[in-house]
């Protein structure tokens, strides 16, 4: 059904964050953007190969990169924030996106990540999906504040701590914690892999609104 594969850009993703933080922590700050460069550039080739509608993010980031390497060959160090700002955009974003589909009249993300997924949203786990939802908007909320906290401290190597290490390891944590309580508590039905949950995040369309219809009750055709 989905042909956007999670792996390589979780790999991709490790190493870059890896190789960014602990240029950082050296305050090796030219090395940390040109290793920024090589992530934003590698997935706009992999966007652009798929024809995926996130290349002009890519092409952003890259734009506000080169005047980041330029401003710090230049002399101005502080320009390596420019890396760490996106710990701050990001996560306001994604609170934003979750903590809107919580609003009345509209699908909790994670219950339209499950319709987009099987086709339908059994009536037990329209609860739980909504819970589950309000507690990413929890996280991401959390994560914005911490980022946040730590630009406005001016703090570098603390933000880099935060942004890089803390915050991927406590997402990571959660999203297979939480893998593991569904099929614990729910059983065959809730069992899901989490690299087949990736790829449905990547899918654009897992994101948009999905047809209500079958809501409500166990769809036979997927018993």
């Amino acid at each position: 059904m989905w042909r956007h594969r999670p792996e390589g850009r979780i790999a991709l993703a490790i190493v870059s964050l890896l190789i960014i933080h602990v240029a950082i922590v050296r305050q090796a700050d030219a090395v940390a953007v040109i290793a920024g460069l090589g992530y934003a550039g590698a997935n706009l080739a992999i966007d652009w190969r798929a024809g995926a509608g996130r290349r002009s993010v890519w092409l952003v980031a890259i734009g506000a990169l080169l005047a980041a390497l330029a401003a710090i060959l230049a002399g101005y160090a502080s320009a390596v924030a420019l890396l760490l700002a996106p710990s701050v955009v990001v996560n306001a974003a994604l609170l934003a996106l979750f903590g809107h589909t919580l609003m009345p009249g509209r699908e909790p993300l994670i219950t339209r990540f499950r319709r987009f997924e099987i086709g339908y949203v059994a009536p037990k786990f329209i609860r739980y999906t909504r819970g589950l939802t309000i507690l990413w908007t929890i996280l991401f909320a959390f994560a914005t504040a911490a980022s946040l906290a730590a630009a406005v401290a001016g703090d570098i190597e603390l933000w880099s701590w935060i942004a890089f290490v803390l915050l991927p390891l406590l997402t990571v944590g959660f999203f297979l914690g939480e893998h593991a309580y569904r099929a614990y508590r729910y059983g065959t039905e809730g069992r899901a892999s989490p690299l087949r949950t990736l790829t449905l995040i990547l899918h654009p369309q897992a994101w948009l609104p999905q047809p209500a219809h079958e809501t409500q009750g166990d769809n036979p055709r997927h018993g």
